[in-house]
């Protein structure tokens, strides 16, 4: 079975949710509802709507992480352990459930309500010459033990994240293109006070949220003829706060990501994507006890520049029960990536996007 195959079988139920846009097209003769009027699935905050439109929607991604990397380089569990760590991440699973809310106060702003929760597992393994100055043998123990392959459940960690809100507002819409910005803030509903069964914090990515105002500002231009459309966005999420009630901050996060869209029928597109990405390691330091046996342990290695590809499918019925339920496909994959510091490598990611309008 390929990547894409393994991921699908991870897609939750399917929750009945709301979305459909105006044309971007320009054929003789127009399906009722473009497929391609939405940006591919891993895209959020990409149309705005008619006043008096609400739009209900749901979204799921996933991602997975494998593999030792320093720099851009893959390394191994023992040059880990030389450079002082006793244990080591050997893959992560990263799942995220988003209620996706949007009323159109008139047709040139509309508002956004995203609540989500999150699950993340990850599992460790011993580097066999590394070593811990607070107490890291312990909090394995604490955390599972050890089995027989010298690998472990290092830490599982669910429930709500943060939430954001936002307001999309049009600077421009010629009929051949559209320019609209976001101003977004994300509440710190995400616990980061999560801890091991010794006490101690578990790893800083494994708390549900950033503990953290953040500002989250984005631009998107879309445009299009017949068949074909396109688009890109610049974002950011940038800190409030210094720190959170925990002690630490994450860094900035930089993004920029173009694509392209053509209809294949009248309910169906397909769509390819690039993304850059360029996040900062993280501020501060946790105020309580915790452990400096692992990388995911320590600030510095956290964030890193990215690069990634995405083929997608968006889905829209013309008529029967289910006309105007928008399903949106995409599949993600790292084409290059320079981690800051040791971090677990960029697999194969899935997002999905349920959604119709009224």
């Amino acid at each position: 079975m390929n990547r894409f195959g393994k991921l699908f079988p991870c897609l939750p139920p399917l929750a009945l949710a709301i979305g459909s846009m105006p044309a971007l097209s320009h054929d003789s003769t127009l399906p009722v509802y473009l497929p391609e009027s939405h940006a591919p699935a891993g895209i959020m905050a990409d149309h705005l709507h008619r006043q008096g439109e609400w739009m209900l929607g749901y979204r799921y991604m996933r991602e997975t992480f494998s593999g030792l990397y320093s720099g851009s380089q893959k390394t191994s569990t023992a040059a880990a352990g030389h450079a002082g760590y006793a244990m080591v991440p050997t893959g992560m699973t990263m799942e995220m459930h988003m209620l996706d809310i949007m009323y159109a106060v008139s047709d040139s702003l509309t508002l956004m309500f995203m609540p989500q929760t999150m699950s993340m597992d990850m599992t460790m393994a011993m580097t066999g010459t590394g070593h811990d100055h607070t107490g890291g043998m312990d909090a394995m123990n604490a955390m599972g033990g050890m089995n027989h392959d010298m690998t472990m459940h290092a830490s599982h960690s669910h429930g709500t994240g943060d939430t954001v809100f936002a307001g999309l507002f049009r600077l421009a819409d010629t009929g051949n293109y559209k320019l609209h910005g976001t101003l977004g803030v994300s509440a710190p509903t995400g616990d980061v006070n999560l801890k091991n069964a010794d006490g101690t914090y578990v790893h800083y990515g494994m708390q549900l949220g950033s503990g953290t105002w953040d500002l989250m500002p984005s631009l998107t231009y879309t445009g299009g003829h017949e068949r074909l459309s396109w688009g890109a966005q610049t974002s950011a999420r940038l800190p409030l706060q210094d720190e959170n009630d925990s002690g630490f901050s994450f860094g900035e996060r930089y993004g920029a990501t173009a694509w392209s869209a053509y209809r294949l029928a009248d309910w169906v597109s397909v769509s390819a994507r690039l993304g850059y990405t360029k996040q900062h390691d993280i501020n501060g330091h946790y105020n309580g006890p915790h452990n400096h046996a692992s990388p995911s342990d320590l600030q510095g290695n956290y964030g890193g520049e990215f690069v990634d590809a995405a083929l997608g499918a968006n889905l829209v019925p013309q008529s029967g029960p289910f006309a105007g339920v928008r399903l949106g496909v995409e599949w993600t994959s790292s084409v290059s990536a320079h981690y800051n510091g040791y971090q677990l490598g960029r697999d194969d990611g899935l997002n999905m996007s349920l959604s119709y309008a009224l």
